[in-house]
């Protein structure tokens, strides 16, 4: 009777259990990291309890041992008083942690909620400092002036900045990349 009763507890804990879905990164692209993740999302919020930045990525590398972060298909929203002030993307972003520094690879583009915006192959965002930095081709629009040129040195919300290298001013027209309704 014992044994039926047990036969039975087994068979049911078996046919119970299913097979759990995980996603698991088959072919990292990079090597070394101690996790990685899919769908990467993380929010910062200050004291008070609004939220200052929200960072996604397609997937994620967390490397403990060299304090930083990779994440691929990099979006970084900054906030003020519960709305967007800027968007940063690019393909790959490098989170040092112990520099505070982000460098950024692959079709970079910044975008402030007030129109104007950059695009680059590479740009290094300071935390602390709240600067740009390129040594990359930029494309800057602000205030209906396209610049284009080598090297860049910016504010975050590109109310300040110079280009190292102009090659190329318009003013006064409309911006060529600019989203259409």
């Amino acid at each position: 009777m014992k044994t039926k009763v047990w036969t039975l507890c087994f068979l049911l804990v078996f046919t119970t259990c299913k097979d759990k879905e995980y996603l698991r990164i088959e072919v990292e692209k990079e090597s070394g990291s101690m996790v990685s993740m899919r769908n990467f999302s993380r929010a910062s919020y200050k004291e008070s309890g609004e939220l200052e930045w929200k960072l996604k990525g397609a997937e994620s590398y967390i490397f403990p041992k060299e304090n930083k972060t990779i994440v691929y298909g990099f979006e970084f929203n900054q906030f003020e008083k519960g709305k967007v002030t800027s968007l940063m993307t690019g393909n790959r972003g490098e989170i040092n942690h112990q520099t505070k520094t982000v460098v950024l690879e692959g079709k970079v583009r910044l975008r402030t909620n007030d129109g104007k915006f950059i695009e680059s192959e590479s740009l290094t965002y300071n935390l602390e400092e709240k600067t740009l930095a390129s040594e990359a081709d930029v494309l800057v629009y602000s205030d209906g002036t396209t610049i284009r040129g080598k090297g860049l040195r910016a504010d975050k919300s590109l109310n300040k900045f110079t280009i190292i290298q102009p090659k190329a001013v318009t003013v006064g027209v409309s911006n060529p990349l600019k989203e259409k309704p």
